[in-house]
């Protein structure tokens, strides 16, 4: 029986190896489909500041509108 076993385990060694690359591999890249908290809160803090510098740009546009306008009147 030693003997067999003693023949047989380089074999399973070969075996054992790739079968426990598969479930490392899976195990290390398993979670990569949902999205961590931190990837949130940057998306999140992304939108945030998307909306404030959109209101900046409108800010920006009716100043230099006022800016125009009293310039035109001959105030400075």
């Amino acid at each position: 029986m030693l003997q067999i076993i003693a023949s047989l385990a380089p074999y399973l060694l070969i075996l054992v190896c790739p079968l426990m690359m598969i479930f490392m591999m899976r195990g290390m890249h398993g979670g990569h489909n949902m999205k961590s908290q931190d990837m949130i809160r940057q998306d999140e803090e992304i939108a945030q500041l998307k909306a404030k510098n959109e209101q900046m740009v409108k800010d920006l546009a009716e100043l230099k509108v006022k800016r125009n306008v009293n310039f035109q009147g001959g105030e400075r």
